[in-house]
């Protein structure tokens, strides 16, 4: 098999199959990928002819290298879970309910504040599930509850997790000898500040967007219009640009400044700040207070199968000061703020601390671990004990927190460990002795000359799709960036900004993700009405994901063409 028509149709098929296993018969991601691990296994020693040793190293290399983001999950998760077992999430979803009554601006600070810090913090499907329980507390129909989280997470995933989508995605997607002409860590910034760029103008209508079909799926009779929505929209319209605009701008500025681990963090402390400063002083604040139809004109569809009686009793409790259910937030946003600034040559220093092995079964292949830089195990692990001492968690609170952190990490550990490995081994698939080339590489020509000069436009639609199965805008990218890194170089286009956009698109997917779904539908209660979130959330997809190719477009051919 020598046309590069038929090898590409053979590498994609660990993908392929994957994906019809995971969307189409809603098996596991880790079962699902697994069975593409075999089937990429099968190629490369069958069809590729790799040596049993390299192909081996390559395997392991991918194991060890899950390891950096797993640490970085562990250590989300357990303080999300450190501060739901102590009390603060629940002292916070009081705060939000006595800040402001109107619903709209509700929407939008816990949107663009909280969902933003949350997923700046921990990632990984926790800014929905701990938003929607929030916005029912409100007094939002559980549907919205559940759309709404998933919307405001789109702009978001991105800088995930300290950044873990770019480190990941970069780190254990990609190589160094890959991203010739420029160091690793130089092209995770650059990805990062070009990121910045295409979300912080997607920020800028986000909030808009938001409010709008807030009222145009849930607002009376006459308000479930384009004009009607349009009508209801306009009194809190500038509100919600003055915010959106903050939120992109810092966000931007942060990723571009200062690095890709804190803009999501920073942005979302920014703006609920000011937002909620102007909400107490009511500045641009509506007069007339907009709310939903009363609940007893609640279709079952918005109340997604439940019981009134079941959601009209969730009050949150103050069990601890606003400013200690913030602190632990607070640390670890100064933590990364000061580490990661640059000029003070902290972050180099941190980086020489690593373990690691070389010459992994005798190849060139080797692993580190930079365990005072990697977010997961600095700050994300200390800061969640000492939480536990700071709230002074009793023994079976911090058992807790720890079983529950391990219980959800699990699956996520065992699906990144068969990606990264399954990635690992389709990159290496192009050293052999015919010197065929790899799985990859093979793939990105393809890619290449069938999406030509349209590749901007194209690259989001695959990110959201590697999203929409795998649920991670992390696994997208650890999937598909070196696939756009030789795509954009076979057609002569910016490979930063077309790994970029890539990311952005990864972000777009986690808004229709099927497991993003599911688990939120589990969180508020209404599972079996995924199909109901879903033909809801299709609608701001579409626009992001249109919106992301003409941005990327745009800076690939316009603006800054020269790009690496």
């Amino acid at each position: 098999m020598t046309s590069t028509g038929l090898l590409a149709l053979a590498a994609s098929l660990p993908i392929v199959v994957s994906f019809v296993l995971l969307a189409g018969l809603r098996w596991s991601a880790a079962r699902s990928m697994t069975v593409g691990w075999v089937i990429a296994a099968a190629l490369g020693l069958g069809v590729w002819g790799m040596e049993g040793a390299w192909f081996a190293a390559a395997a392991l290399k991918g194991v060890l290298g899950a390891v950096d983001i797993i640490l970085i999950v562990f250590g989300a998760i357990l303080l999300m879970n450190y501060l739901e077992v102590g009390g603060s999430i629940s002292t916070i979803r009081w705060f939000f309910r006595r800040i402001e009554s109107d619903r709209r601006v509700q929407l939008l600070l816990i949107g663009l504040g909280f969902e933003t810090i949350i997923e700046g913090v921990a990632g990984f499907g926790t800014p929905g599930a701990l938003a929607a329980p929030l916005f029912i507390g409100l007094g939002f129909p559980p549907l919205a509850a559940a759309v709404f989280g998933l919307f405001f997470n789109a702009p978001n995933p991105q800088f995930g997790a300290a950044g873990t989508p770019i480190i990941g995605g970069v780190d254990q997607g990609m190589s160094a000898e890959l991203i010739d002409g420029m160091g690793t860590e130089a092209f995770k910034m650059l990805v990062g500040q070009w990121t910045g760029v295409m979300t912080g103008l997607t920020f800028v209508f986000w909030g808009v967007l938001g409010v709008f079909l807030l009222i145009y799926w849930f607002g009376d009779d006459d308000e479930r219009s384009l004009s009607g929505a349009a009508r209801s929209t306009l009194p809190v319209l500038p509100f919600a640009l003055v915010l959106g605009v903050i939120t992109g701008l810092v966000q931007w500025a942060v990723a571009w400044f200062v690095g890709y681990s804190l803009p999501d963090i920073a942005a979302g402390f920014v703006v609920i700040g000011v937002g909620i400063v102007m909400a107490n002083a009511n500045v641009l604040v509506p007069e007339h207070k907009w709310s939903f139809p009363d609940r007893g004109r609640w279709s079952d569809t918005w109340l997604g199968g439940l019981d009134l009686d079941s959601i009209s009793d969730d009050e949150p409790t103050k069990e601890m000061p606003v400013w200690l259910a913030w602190t632990p937030y607070l640390l670890v946003a100064g933590f990364l703020l000061v580490t990661r600034w640059p000029g003070l040559g902290i972050e180099s220093q941190l980086q020489e601390f690593t373990i690691g092995v070389t010459g992994l079964l005798g190849t060139e292949l080797g692993w580190d671990l930079q365990y005072l830089y990697l977010p997961g195990t600095m700050p994300f692990i200390p800061i969640a004990i000492g939480t536990g001492l700071l709230y002074r968690l009793d023994f079976e609170g911090t058992v807790e927190a720890w079983r529950e952190s391990i219980r959800q990490v699990a699956p996520a550990a065992i699906t990144l460990v068969v990606v990264v490995s399954l990635t690992q081994i389709m990159r290496r698939s192009a050293e052999n002795p015919e010197n065929v080339a790899g799985m990859m590489q093979v793939l990105s020509e393809v890619l290449a000359n069938a999406a030509g000069g349209a590749l901007p436009m194209v690259v989001p639609w695959i990110g959201a799709l590697g999203t929409f199965v795998t649920g991670s805008n992390t696994v997208s990218d650890i999937l598909f960036n070196a696939l756009q890194y030789n795509a954009a170089e076979n057609v002569g286009l910016s490979k930063g900004l077309i790994v970029a956009i890539q990311n952005v698109g990864g972000g777009v997917g986690n808004m229709i993700s099927v497991q993003n779904i599911a688990a939120i539908c589990g969180v508020v209660g209404i599972a079996g009405r995924e199909g109901d979130i879903l033909r809801k959330v299709i609608v701001p997809t579409v626009l992001f994901a249109i919106f992301a190719g003409s941005i990327g477009t745009l800076l690939v051919y316009v603006v800054a063409p020269g790009v690496f």
